[in-house]
């Protein structure tokens, strides 16, 4: 008889559109504001990357329990971890040296539902503002200079919305001069500046993706996930364009879709699968181009490259779990990598830049042809399931435990 595992926490560590207006031209390049990165798709234009030879650590803090990716801009790093009682706090730090800036502690329990617990969420820069989502719901408007609060909302107490089964984990989307989070059946909009409602869905237990923009034709949308499935709704109001019934086992729908094009990629773990989704738009519901179990991303989603997919899949602590590579065109694998286990994965240039569940930081080719690196060293102890940063030539390393560990990894 096999002993089922308990259900791994939902960490959506792939969690946000940084307005880029606001951001200096001179930092877009190097920048990682929001979780996937400026481009909303786990790639980093920045290169070029150290492919050979041995990596310099810079710096090393540790930030207490969690998950949680850390987001650079403008000279600081911003990041969250617990202290292993009651009380999460908002780093922010030199990217230079690691030295702390200033810091702003609040209340959480630890939350160590079948896993040790600690924050999941990622942060978003934007300009002199930080926005952050607590897995209890409190949603944070600090400045980036000193940590004072600008404003603050829960999303249970002021909007009467369920607290997931693992909280709140998708990354805030700063968008033009509106915030959305995903919260309830298809998520809530504020205005950035002060917390105002714009709308909002109605109560459901939310999905742990991040919210992600999609337009087409001159129609401005965003795709939300809730427990039950994903959901496109119009950017401005909030009504519904379609939903794509997608359910997971304990409502885990946290793996960011992938856009490439009209289509549309789902995936999820727990041996759900995913699926390839068309849609050109207007009133006509997407249609399935395919749908299998080849990758079922738990936590983080896949990184396009190309016709290529790159992900982690299968569940943490199962056998077979690793790094694979999809043909997107026909949702079958080309390879699997299982000694990666259930780590993370970036993309910079045509590079992966991947963290092994055991805390090898590795760089490889990203090619259909296999999984062949040419980089590898022991940063970090395990257990790593948060995807690796690489921001202004350097690489920004977490475990579980709060360990942040920063590498010079530029090129030469």
């Amino acid at each position: 008889m096999r002993i089922m595992s308990p259900p791994a926490p939902v960490v959506n560590l792939a969690l946000v559109v940084t307005s880029i207006l606001s951001v200096p031209l001179s930092l877009l390049a190097g920048d990682w504001p929001t979780h996937r990165g400026p481009q909303l798709n786990g790639v980093s234009v920045e290169t070029p990357l150290r492919r050979s030879g041995e990596a310099k650590v810079l710096w090393k803090v540790e930030l207490g329990l969690g998950y949680s990716t850390p987001v650079i801009a403008d000279g600081r790093v911003m990041v969250t971890g617990h202290d292993g009682k009651d009380t999460d706090v908002f780093f922010c730090l030199d990217p230079a040296t690691g030295s702390e800036k200033w810091k702003v502690p609040y209340p959480q329990d630890l939350g160590d539902l079948y896993f040790q617990g600690g924050t999941t969420g990622t942060a978003a820069i934007d300009g002199d503002r930080v926005y952050h989502l607590s897995r209890d719901g409190d949603l944070f408007c600090l400045n980036v200079n000193g940590g004072e609060v600008i404003w603050r909302k829960n999303l249970v107490e002021d909007f009467e919305y369920d607290r997931p089964m693992w909280g709140f984990s998708g990354a805030p989307l700063v968008k033009g001069d509106k915030l959305f989070l995903n919260a309830g059946e298809a998520g809530i909009a504020f205005r950035k500046d002060n917390g105002e409602l714009v709308w909002k869905s109605k109560n459901e237990e939310a999905g742990y993706a991040m919210p992600l923009p999609i337009r087409r034709g001159e129609r401005n949308m965003l795709i939300f996930s809730n427990k039950r499935a994903y959901v496109c709704v119009d950017e401005g109001t909030g009504e519904a364009v379609w939903s794509q019934k997608w359910m997971t086992r304990y409502g885990v729908n946290a793996a960011d879709p992938v856009l490439a094009g009209n289509r549309i990629f789902l995936s999820s773990g727990y041996g759900k699968g995913c699926i390839l989704l068309d849609w050109e738009g207007g009133d006509a519901e997407p249609t399935s181009l395919w749908q299998g179990r080849e990758m079922r991303t738990q936590m983080n989603a896949a990184i396009l490259v190309g016709d290529y997919l790159y992900g982690v899949d299968g569940n943490e602590s199962e056998d077979g779990t690793g790094l694979k590579c999809l043909d997107l065109k026909t949702g079958k694998t080309v390879w699997t990598d299982v000694t990666v286990g259930h780590g993370a994965v970036t993309v910079v240039g045509d590079q992966l830049l991947v963290l092994t569940e055991q805390g090898e930081l590795q760089v490889a080719p990203a090619s259909p042809s296999g999984y062949v690196p040419t980089f590898k060293q022991k940063v970090i102890e395990p257990r790593v399931w948060t995807v690796p940063v690489f921001s202004n030539g350097r690489v920004y390393c977490r475990n579980a435990g709060g360990s942040l560990v920063v590498l010079d990894m530029a090129g030469s």
